[in-house]
């Protein structure tokens, strides 16, 4: 019980950490991504999202071995072993090398052939269009060759390293997009020269700290066959449900583009933004929570992972109700006190992705139980089959001469049926407890959003639009979510345990103010 607490600790202190990081970026992010739009204007911004999904559909190596890598170097340390542990990382820093080539040869023949002529771009804007690719082509291989090193941080549950280091980034992109407004030439082209410069800069910084801090990172040669089989029959059935989940996400952006323009891209660019900004809040909790489930499973006490994962899965879930309720019922408002115009299609875009956010959040911890075993095959084949599927059906239906929106409904229903496919399969692994699960995670929270949403609705409909509407709408909404989730959402020994705290923290503050 005492390593539950202590781990719960652990846990909290560097969730603590993301979230002060989450705070600053997300301040910073929304106010660079209106000077963005505002300096570039839309149609730029619209043709900087759709290169960029090219590139993001090629580079999806980048994460490939992301969540990969991270799992290995956790049980690695799980179990203590520090020569294993450096053949961990100089096998997966060769195999990152090597996906790296493969996608900078991939992205100048068949990428660079796909920009220039099947994307739907002004001639006018061709030169750009190259420059932001190459730009960005050359990123993806600095972060790919760059992931080994992130991975090591977050395995050494150094979260407060890894806040500092995106506060850092952050305050590189606002400074160069407030440059921006006091430059003449190109604003596109000169935005994506500063913001490689800035992932250049970012490269060398992580290098540098993990060789410094961590043994394990100075790479050695050393062939381990059965090592780098583990590690490539990971990464190789890991890769079929990567390229699945990027097919979903950029093969969307790419297909709007092509029967429609710039402008929807730019809707869509705006509605990532807006997820990215909620979705961090909820992924700072279980970025945290990762490397436990895989210390918990290098430890072969199952039960507490399975504990852990639905505990993870239904925080998240909490997290995500108090702040993505608010943006889903004042989606429009928000939107135009942030960025003044309102883009058609940008306010159903936003609530939909807010709904795929919601079984993503609570999918995701599944995941981690699933890749703490390793084994990939089962996994990657039935959510390929389930996010893959959107693409044709999105190409029929937009053929069909369907609205946009339309590809947004399509991709929602996918992770559904995804995270039923990881349900089982956990289930298979670690005797999960599906029942358990379901009426204590999805159901359960699904009741609190409904019940949560009837109060500040009313308040939204009764007063005029404006900040005073905003602020008094998820005012009420956040008190009422909260109070909710107290009394449906956790259980009778963790609202004590939070009772506890409460009193605890109280007595503390009044018997030092006396």
């Amino acid at each position: 019980m005492s390593d539950i607490s202590a781990n719960d600790k652990r846990i909290a202190k560097n969730t603590l950490y993301l979230y002060m990081r989450m705070l600053i970026t997300l301040v910073i992010g929304l106010f660079t991504a209106r000077v963005t739009i505002n300096a570039l204007g839309i149609h730029d911004y619209g043709l900087m999202n759709v290169v960029g999904g090219v590139m993001g559909f090629l580079a999806y190596f980048s994460s490939l071995l992301s969540q990969g890598t991270s799992r290995f170097l956790t049980v690695g340390l799980g179990k203590g072993d520090m020569k294993q542990l450096r053949n961990i990382f100089s096998a997966c820093g060769t195999i990152h090398i090597v996906l790296a080539l493969v996608t900078l040869i991939l992205g100048e023949t068949v990428g660079l052939w796909f920009v220039n002529y099947k994307l739907v771009i002004d001639p006018d804007r061709m030169f750009a269009a190259n420059y932001i690719y190459q730009l960005t082509l050359f990123s993806s291989f600095l972060g790919i060759t760059q992931t080994p090193y992130i991975a090591s941080i977050t395995s050494h549950e150094k979260m407060s390293t890894f806040a500092f280091m995106s506060i850092l980034d952050v305050v590189f992109k606002l400074t160069i997009v407030v440059m921006l407004l006091y430059i003449d030439t190109d604003k596109l082209i000169m935005y994506s020269t500063f913001y490689f410069c800035t992932n250049l800069f970012m490269f060398f910084m992580y290098r540098i700290y993990c060789l410094r801090k961590f043994e394990e990172c100075n790479m050695h040669l050393r062939w381990d066959p059965k090592l780098y089989k583990d590690i490539w029959n990971y990464v190789g059935w890991n890769s079929i449900g990567t390229f699945a989940f990027m097919a979903n996400n950029q093969g969307i952006t790419i297909l709007l583009n092509m029967f429609f323009s710039t402008v929807v891209n730019a809707a869509r660019g705006i509605a990532t933004t807006v997820s990215s900004q909620v979705s961090g809040f909820v992924m700072n909790f279980q970025v945290a929570a990762g490397p436990q489930i895989y210390k918990l499973y290098a430890k072969g006490e199952y039960q507490q992972m399975n504990r852990l994962v639905c505990n993870t899965a239904k925080y998240s879930s909490y997290l995500l109700i108090l702040i993505g309720l608010p943006v889903f019922i004042k989606t429009e408002i928000l939107i135009r006190l942030w960025l003044g115009n309102i883009p058609e299609y940008v306010i159903p875009f936003i609530r939909i992705t807010l709904i795929e956010l919601f079984f993503k959040a609570i999918d995701f911890p599944i995941g981690n139980g699933i890749h703490a075993f390793g084994k990939m095959k089962l996994p990657n084949i039935t959510s390929s089959i389930a996010y893959i599927s959107v693409l044709p059906l999105t190409y029929i239906f937009l053929r069909l001469g369907a609205s946009p929106v339309i590809a947004y409904i399509i991709a929602c229903v996918s992770y559904p049926l995804a995270m039923a496919c990881d349900l089982w399969i956990l289930n298979k692994f670690s005797g999960f407890d599906i029942k358990f699960y379901l009426l204590n995670v999805p159901l359960k929270s699904i009741l609190i959003i409904l019940l949560s949403a009837i109060l500040p609705v009313f308040v939204s409909n009764s007063f005029e639009d404006g900040w005073l509407n905003l602020i008094l709408t998820s005012a009420v909404c956040a008190m009422v979510s909260a109070v909710l989730v107290f009394y449906i959402g956790l259980d009778a020994e963790m609202r004590e345990k939070v009772l506890r705290k409460v009193k605890n923290k109280l007595a503390f503050v009044f018997n030092k103010n006396t």
